[in-house]
């Protein structure tokens, strides 16, 4: 990986989003096109992506300076957040001031995140990685829990279909955003992962670190949501709020005991050869 690259991208994502979510938290006619649960999610989120995903963002640039291989995973897992939370709020929130923000957080870190996929070393992830059942765990809690939130999903769509009302989520806004980015783009992810994992495969291992730290951040974003809609009035749907508690309680503990099975750090004359070939390129 070329750090450069790294440290810039993810100094600008932080500012952007610096920016986001203190407006978001602080202006108060921002979300004001939104319905009442919509904004008081969004806030939530806000709340979790300033004190807790901007710090490890930057937490992990310092790892990665030290040439921590678990750092440089945190970072990815990271990155994944801001991609998945933005891309979101790009296609779902209605349209306000910071539009252009949003879509400028979305599409760095789209582009950033498939930088650093394809320049992880693989190899090197499974070798550092202590073999135990702590792994397979890891693969069988997210096959699990991916499935089960595509499951909730497909259950609420398919129960507004037969009843011939949309669903109450959908509130006044014209689709179901994050339902579609779970069923077609997490719960397939989630389920590669897992499989890979579970067959020793080394991208399982890369993939698996990478889920368990995005994962984390979100279902720490989601209760942070269920904690505002709640104080807003909204009406919260039982179930649901206890099988994202579950999953996110589940999630940061095995992500803990995962994480610490990771050791070693990044190969420091790959580096350093990656950027000589730069420089070369760039001067040639």
């Amino acid at each position: 990986m070329n750090r450069k690259i790294i440290y810039i991208n993810s100094i600008i994502i932080a500012i952007l989003a610096l920016t986001a979510t203190l407006s978001g938290l602080f202006w108060k006619e921002l979300y004001k096109h939104d319905t009442v649960s919509m904004a008081a999610q969004s806030m939530g989120q806000d709340l979790i992506t300033l004190n807790i995903a901007i710090p490890i963002l930057l937490f992990s640039l310092y790892l990665i300076r030290r040439n921590s291989l678990r750092g440089t995973l945190i970072w990815m897992g990271t990155i994944f957040y801001f991609l998945y939370s933005y891309g979101a709020m790009s296609f779902l929130t209605s349209y306000n001031q910071l539009f252009l923000v949003y879509i400028a957080l979305f599409s760095i870190s789209l582009y950033t995140f498939i930088y650093g996929l394809l320049s992880l070393d693989v190899n090197k992830i499974k070798s550092s990685t202590s073999p135990g059942v702590t792994i397979k765990l890891a693969g069988v809690f997210l096959i699990f829990s991916g499935a089960m939130l595509a499951l909730m999903w497909i259950k609420m769509i398919i129960d507004s279909l037969l009843i011939g009302a949309p669903p109450s989520v959908l509130e006044s806004y014209t689709t179901l955003v994050i339902q579609a980015m779970d069923i077609g783009i997490v719960f397939p992810a989630t389920l590669i992962a897992g499989l890979l994992i579970l067959k020793d495969n080394e991208w399982g291992y890369a993939i698996v670190s990478i889920f368990l730290i995005k994962a984390s951040l979100l279902g720490t974003a989601i209760l942070s949501m269920i904690y505002f809609m709640a104080q807003n009035g909204v009406k919260i749907d039982l179930e649901q709020a206890m099988f994202f508690i579950i999953v996110t309680v589940l999630g940061i503990i095995i992500t803990v005991t995962f994480y610490s099975r990771i050791k070693g750090s990044i190969n420091e004359n790959k580096y350093i050869e990656l950027n000589k070939g730069d420089k070369e390129s760039l001067s040639g």
